[in-house]
């Protein structure tokens, strides 16, 4: 799934060697729906799609703390990229749930073959 970087699948290799190795997480997609014609004050209808992963929880360090962008509280989530089903990719608005607990996602950056992605996510 990865950008295949230097004719290589290292999004590929990494999933198959890590994967096993991290936590189980799903990607809850987060996507707006119809807004209801009857009722135009109601907004849109959400649906939510799980989408299953690996990864791993890690915290910021105090120093990255700034209680604007990141706040207290912050988490980073590290998702190899291949875990995630075929197009799926974090985004803003999404959640995530790892180690038991849920969490919005922030902002996302991934490496360059999307091998991984970085969330910063927020306790929901």
């Amino acid at each position: 799934m990865g950008n295949h970087l230097f004719g290589k699948d290292i999004a590929g290799v990494i999933n198959a060697k890590l994967g096993p190795l991290l936590l189980p997480l799903t990607l809850i997609k987060v996507t707006s729906g119809a807004r209801n014609p009857a009722e135009p004050s109601a907004g849109t209808t959400l649906t939510e799609a799980n989408h299953p992963g690996r990864g791993i929880l890690d915290s910021y360090r105090d120093s990255q703390y700034d209680d604007t962008i990141i706040k207290r509280g912050d988490r980073k989530a590290l998702i190899l990229g291949d875990s995630l089903p075929a197009g799926v990719i974090p985004v803003p608005s999404d959640k995530l749930v790892i180690e038991g607990r849920e969490y919005n996602v922030i902002g996302v950056e991934r490496d360059p073959d999307a091998a991984t992605y970085t969330c910063q996510v927020r306790g929901a």
